[in-house]
């Protein structure tokens, strides 16, 4: 082999720092060492792989490649590094899953909860994001199984429907408010929401940016059953899952209001960069979410 991984690593570090002087810095050496280290990469190649700038170096269009290819060489070889440590404390695997908020908070505890408790030997690790950052992460390797909406380009990957996440308004028992509205209306409204970093949150921004307006926000709070609990004290009104609307609404005296937007009633799609190339632990967990949307959807 013409490299190694800390030719790949430092590589990147000067990719993405965009001087040798950053990519220094990062591995903890010295800048003559940086400079040979990519000088033996593109003599390796016979390519120059970077071109300078007024303020550093950016990659070249081959530099660009080769960096597309070392992240996912670097993300294997990390991974190899956590499953065989996983093997040396007595796990057999571990299971990288993405998915959105509401199917994190709603449905997948219990599910993840029924298989972890029949395979004590595996382990998951689970990270709410975007389906756009899903789709991403899944082409790069970087993921194992995610949860996707239809309006994500979902372009190369193997899908099977998942279970339906519907998206409501619940406001105060006494809101003007009554059965449906549209997004545009419920932006006049202060809100209630999620943390700014989770996915529903990032979703609605989003949303509103596309009309033109921004998000009201009042408060923030962490999970569903805060939210329901401030907007049945008339805090504002906040757009929760269906599910968690009429869960809460049992002991909460709050009222649901239909979302009119076509995107309040998604489509999900349970994503594989190719089913064949799961480890025999991710196999197992996708046919046991399979499992669960057959079961869901036969009730």
């Amino acid at each position: 082999m013409k490299f190694d991984l800390t030719d790949l690593r430092i590589f990147l570090s000067a990719v993405d720092g965009g001087s040798l002087t950053a990519a220094a810095a990062q591995n903890n050496i010295v800048v003559a060492a940086v400079s040979a280290r990519l000088k033996k990469l593109e003599e390796a190649f016979n390519l120059p792989l970077f071109e300078r700038t007024g303020r550093g170096i950016r990659p070249t269009l081959a530099g660009d490649m080769l960096a597309r290819h070392a992240r996912q060489v670097l993300n294997s070889a990390q991974r190899i590094e956590v499953e065989l440590g996983n093997f040396a404390h007595g796990h057999s695997g571990s299971i990288r899953f993405l998915s959105n908020t509401n199917m994190l908070a709603e449905h997948l505890p219990a599910v993840m909860g029924r298989f972890l408790a029949t395979h004590p030997d595996i382990s998951i690790s689970v990270a709410d994001k975007p389906s756009l950052e899903v789709v991403s992460l899944l082409r790069n390797g970087e993921a194992d199984i995610g949860i996707v909406a239809a309006s994500a380009d979902m372009t190369g990957l193997e899908r099977w429907r998942f279970v339906p996440d519907k998206l409501v308004l619940v406001v105060p028992s006494n809101h003007a408010l009554r059965d449906t509205t549209d997004f545009s209306r419920v932006l006049n409204e202060r809100m209630i929401t999620l943390q700014q970093k989770v996915a529903l949150s990032q979703f609605l921004r989003r949303r509103a940016v596309e009309l033109g307006r921004n998000v009201d926000i009042r408060m923030r709070m962490d999970g569903f059953e805060g939210i329901c609990a401030m907007v049945a004290n008339g805090a504002g009104v906040a757009v929760v899952p269906e599910s968690a609307a009429h869960r809460y609404r049992q002991f909460m005296d709050f009222r649901v209001v239909q979302i009119l937007d076509d995107w309040a009633d998604r489509e999900l799609y349970l994503c594989v960069r190719k089913q064949e190339q799961l480890p025999h632990h991710g196999k197992k967990f996708l046919e046991h979410l399979l499992s669960y949307v057959n079961d869901v959807t036969s009730i």
